[in-house]
């Protein structure tokens, strides 16, 4: 078994040049390779529904069958269990699913039998290009990956483009200081939407976009109203959705866990919501935008984590503002709603 540990971003297919000549100055590269991916789940979608992913991937050098269990968050960094078998065809193999630590993993609810068959879904087709940077000072390997291609559901296509960073080795928060260089190159907006979740949306067996854990006084459930948050702005920058969902996501966070409204060290999050006034394709462009929105999932992610939220007080600011939020939203129409969801920060 795998630890999976890393960082996905989404980037405009003209921004890759740039990036990559960056890339190959500063760390080591390797030749593409080309990857097909069939991902599997039962009649049913409970592999979806549990937010996990069987695949096999078709490579130059033969077939791996991969299972990813649900992820969870550390320090704003996404971690998930992941194991890898080699095959000899491009054939699923269930056996490999029955082994007890996968088992651990597994969804309760889908029996590896011909009652739920596994069949293919969706499949990806993408060119991937890869680098290891070494970070000698804080003793960091990561690998940094730029996938090029289509994901293919039904007859159906849509453009992929993405970078991945993930740690090989060292400590999770290394990736960080990596990232602020990348940003400097390009825009590159954090993406809390994976490859097989587009693939069923393209699929058409879309479920929820959000997280509904609840939110306590105690601070559980914060982290994911802040992946909500990174999640609403992907779908307003690459599928032209309301701002709606930034706000009422975004502005919570703002007023529940930022005491002083005023203080710097908060300003990302507040002009990243009063940025949502220009357009997507105006909002996508901007490497500054770009660069807040990664250090808004960092900070909250350490307030959320690291015990720093003073009980019952934050809460209450934060339902107030849920509350005020959903007012603006339910009083105005598509037209006036963002000129009107700016005034909250204006306060």
């Amino acid at each position: 078994m795998a630890t999976e540990i890393e960082l996905k971003l989404r980037l405009d297919p003209s921004d890759i040049g740039k990036l990559a000549a960056w890339l190959d100055q500063n760390t080591d590269s390797s030749q593409p390779l080309s990857l097909q991916n069939d991902y599997f789940d039962t009649p049913e979608l409970a592999l979806a529904a549990a937010h996990a992913a069987l695949r096999i991937r078709s490579t130059q050098q033969g077939y791996e069958q991969t299972f990813k269990a649900r992820s969870a968050s550390s320090q704003g960094i996404q971690v998930r269990h992941e194991w890898n078998w080699p095959l000899v065809t491009r054939e699923l193999d269930t056996d490999l699913l029955t082994l007890p630590e996968v088992q651990a993993q597994w969804p309760s609810d889908i029996a590896l039998d011909d009652s739920s068959p596994l069949h293919a879904v969706f499949s990806t087709d993408f060119e991937r290009r890869r680098w290891l940077f070494h970070d000698a000072a804080r003793g960091a390997v990561i690998e940094i990956v730029i996938d090029e291609g289509q994901i293919l559901a039904g007859g159906e296509q849509e453009p992929l483009c993405e970078i991945e960073l993930e740690l090989q080795s060292g400590p999770t928060d290394a990736m960080w200081p990596l990232l602020e260089d990348l940003h400097k190159q390009v825009p590159l907006w954090l993406s809390d939407i994976s490859k097989a979740e587009r693939g069923y949306r393209l699929a058409g067996v879309a479920g929820s976009r959000f997280s509904d854990d609840p939110v306590d006084e105690s601070g559980e459930g914060l982290m994911s109203q802040v992946f909500n948050l990174q999640r609403a702005l992907e779908y307003r920058l690459w599928s032209n959705a309301s701002v709606s969902d930034i706000w009422l996501y975004g502005y919570p966070l703002f007023c529940g866990l930022v005491k002083d409204k005023g203080s710097d060290k908060h300003q990302p999050l507040r002009r990243l919501l009063e940025s949502t006034a220009t357009s997507p394709e105006v909002m996508q462009a901007d490497r500054v935008s770009a660069a807040e929105l990664s250090a808004v999932v960092k900070g909250l992610s350490r307030v959320c984590t690291e015990s720093q939220l003073r009980p019952g007080d934050w809460y209450i600011r934060w339902c107030e503002a849920r509350r005020r939020v959903a007012d603006v939203i339910e009083c105005n129409n598509e037209s006036t709603r963002t000129a009107s969801l700016l005034t909250l920060v204006k306060d």
